[in-house]
């Protein structure tokens, strides 16, 4: 009887999920990505480890969008905050990492203060929040001025400039 509910469940999901995954806008990280977007057919291929972990890590999530790839699974979401999420689970089923993007609007202020300080000239285009286990979480903050872009990363209330180009006039 639970095999037949939990069955039930998951082809439900899996019917619903496509249907409002299409209509959603994709994210910039995933467009070149070679993979294949789970549907009702396929969605086995997930495994119910994984399945579980996600739905503990972001119990808010919407339009997941599930893809497998030759290391593994990857779900692609909006979270409450309507952010832009990727998450990444190797072929064994364990969590590697969350990358969320969103805008500087949603970025904490002390991580802001940390940035603007020294780069009061620029604005920011778009920040990476990057979770891995074991790890402190990182920002890796997209920086424009009229002259050159800069991709800075802030962990732990350190700053460090991980790229930086030049625009050409």
């Amino acid at each position: 009887m639970k095999k037949l509910l939990i069955t039930s469940c998951l082809v439900f999901v899996g019917m619903a999920g496509p249907a409002a995954a299409q209509q959603a806008s994709r994210p910039i990280l995933t467009d070149n990505m070679n993979s294949l977007t789970m549907n009702s057919r396929n969605m086995n291929r997930v495994p119910i480890r994984v399945m579980r972990d996600f739905l503990k890590r972001d119990q808010s999530a919407k339009e997941a969008d599930w893809t497998e790839v030759e290391t593994g699974f990857v779900v692609k979401y909006m979270d409450k905050k309507n952010s832009h999420c990727r998450t990444v689970y190797n072929q064994r089923g364990v969590y590697v990492y969350t990358i969320k993007q969103y805008g500087e609007n949603n970025l904490p202020r002390d991580v802001r203060d940390v940035v603007k300080r020294q780069y009061y000239d620029y604005s920011i285009t778009l920040v990476e929040e990057v979770h891995q286990p074991l790890k402190p979480v990182a920002y890796i903050v997209h920086l424009e001025d009229d002259h050159s872009f800069k991709h800075v990363q802030v962990s732990d209330g350190e700053m460090e400039v991980t790229q930086e180009y030049r625009k050409t006039l």
